[in-house]
């Protein structure tokens, strides 16, 4: 296209993102300033200027791609707001059943209390639903003077000699050859004097940020892709305050993964199953492994005349402490997910991105005070970090994630030496690699597990992706150019379809990928990319073993609507 002439607007804070880190750290922030003003006023000081606060959200609507569990561990949000739950706090229920289950080919065992793994003692944390957490985080923001514009997607990080300044949002009304149609409206320059990138796990703009200034940790970050249905159950079988997680034996000897069965209100049941991004087999399909978990025969039992109401996917980051990379650059933050905050030991993100939110808005108030966003001001955010409950707590976990990346058999013989050293275990600090590199040639396989695993799918407790995909409310306009990127798609049909029978078509979770007969190519196939599936999960962009798809924002207002999620 030509050059284009864009609108611009300036701000004194941008996140991006509406989660619950953003939100948090929005709400925290103008609270912090109030708090500073009036001690300024005692004091005889001079007050900060009330900032201008924007938070850019590529959802139609808050909360529209917000997917958990979720079971959220309260001390966070209650740090933030004293009385939530006097302010109606959307919980389901409050756990009083933290059950761990094995599952077997006959049924399940229900470990006794005692016995139940620290990380999985959830009593009195709270079943929610994220979707309606964001959208009671953003009221209160709202209330308290911050902007949201939902439906902007951030498409580019603007920077100025080396310093973040800013968001580019994408263009919108692009036909899929990258030409203007007549809805064409070019993105806007929305410049900040500190930009806080919140955008959730693989973050486009996060990615491009740590990429840009070599911000990565010492670890790759790592990650897993939760597979998440909610059903509506017999009223006989539902427990409210039931939080369950469990593993399949003997599927665990195979390699690590996890389930989770919270009971909501309305009759209504969170199901979800985790599939860890570091597979030897490119055949792993987390979608199938979730549907194949269905069929275990307490599962049958549970769901037995229940009826599917919702579905989605979402990347997990499993790194931990050592794959957090640097928070702070001139003019930029990352908190939550984005920063691999995630503690994925306790299963727990949700207060982890609060409080990294809440930490981060701190660190602003300093620097508005100081007028100075540069690294050496912003780098105060790490200092309490490091300095807070939530660094202790990722410490203790620190090393987690390369005990599983080991294999069962030497994380059943770290655990218990690294539960008593604090966290260190055999060794520390622990070394990893990202996930994809674990992925072997089919050629490198036994020759029975080269080929994909056939299962027949009932359409009533299990289900095909296309099938899932309607109930995940995904939407995007087909004529536009496809936001899943693929730098080169002769390398799909002439390599990788020798050497790893195309991946991507197993571990996309939404039937975006698809390998398809060639008319120009006879006995070849091509990569067909059906973008409008897409659930935004960000597996792709993780587990391709060339690592040439890049996920980047559709048109602003496109993907799921994780209503209830």
């Amino acid at each position: 296209m030509a050059q284009i002439e864009r609108e611009s607007m300036e701000v004194d804070v941008l996140y991006v993102g509406a989660g619950p880190a953003t939100l948090a750290s929005a709400i925290h922030l103008m609270n912090q300033v109030e708090a500073w003003n009036r001690n300024a006023e005692k004091a005889g000081k001079v007050p900060i200027e009330p900032p201008t606060v924007l938070v850019l959200e590529k959802s139609a609507s808050v909360g529209d791609h917000m997917l958990s569990g979720g079971v959220m561990n309260p001390r966070s949000i209650r740090e933030l707001v004293p009385d939530f739950e006097q302010q109606g706090f959307p919980t389901e229920y409050v756990c009083n059943y933290p059950g761990f289950w094995v599952f077997h080919p006959k049924g399940k065992i229900a470990l006794p209390s005692f016995a139940t793994p620290p990380n999985f003692r959830k009593k009195g944390y709270h079943v929610v639903s994220l979707n309606k957490v964001a959208k009671w985080m953003a009221e209160r923001a709202e209330r308290a003077g911050v902007e949201i514009y939902p439906g902007f997607a951030g498409d580019q990080i603007r920077v100025e000699g080396g310093r973040v300044v800013g968001v580019r949002t994408g263009d919108m009304g692009v036909d899929k050859d990258g030409k203007p149609k007549g809805t064409f409206q070019p993105g806007m320059d929305i410049f900040a004097k500190v930009t806080v990138l919140g955008e959730g796990v693989r973050g486009s703009l996060a990615k491009q940020l740590i990429d840009r200034f070599d911000l990565h940790g010492s670890n790759p970050q790592n990650f897993e892709t939760g597979i998440k249905e909610i059903w509506r159950i017999n009223p006989e079988k539902h427990r409210p305050g039931r939080v369950v997680h469990g593993m399949s034996f003997p599927k665990i000897l195979d390699g690590f993964h996890g389930m989770w069965l919270y009971d909501m209100q309305d009759n209504l049941v969170s199901y979800g199953f985790v599939t860890m991004l570091d597979s030897k087999n490119p055949n792993t399909d987390p979608h199938l492994e979730a549907q194949r978990f269905k069929t275990n025969p307490w599962m049958k039992w549970l769901l037995e005349d229940a009826e599917l109401v919702r579905y989605g996917a979402k990347a997990i980051p499993t790194g931990g402490l050592y794959a957090q990379p640097k928070l702070y650059h001139d003019g930029a933050l990352l908190i939550g997910d984005a920063a691999s905050m995630c503690n994925a030991q306790n299963l727990a993100g949700i207060h982890m991105a609060i409080k990294t939110g809440m930490l981060a808005a701190e660190t602003i108030v300093d620097a508005l005070a100081a007028q100075d966003f540069t690294a050496k001001t912003l780098g105060g955010y790490t200092e309490r970090y490091r300095k807070s409950w939530a660094y202790d707590e990722h410490y203790q976990a620190r090393n987690f994630g390369a005990s599983t990346e080991r294999g069962v058999a030497f994380f059943m013989l770290n655990e218990p030496i690294r539960m008593i050293t604090g966290g260190r275990g055999i060794q520390d600090e622990m070394k990893t690699e990202a996930g994809h590199r674990h992925m072997k040639r089919l050629a490198e396989l036994p020759v029975h597990k080269r080929e994909r695993e056939a299962f027949s799918f009932d359409g009533v407790l299990t289900f095909t992706k296309e099938h899932l995909v309607g109930f995940s409310g995904a939407a995007h306009e087909v004529d536009q150019p496809s936001h899943l990127v693929v730098a080169d798609t002769d390398l799909c049909r002439d390599v990788c379809a020798e050497e790893y029978g195309n991946p991507c078509e197993s571990f996309c979770p939404a039937a975006v990928y698809e390998m398809i007969d060639d008319p120009e190519r006879p006995g070849k196939q091509k990569l067909f990319i059906h973008h409008e599936n897409c659930v935004h999960c960000k597996t792709c962009d993780i587990a391709d073993p060339y690592q040439v798809i890049t996920w980047t924002p559709p048109e602003g207002g496109e993907g799921p609507d994780y209503t209830q999620m």
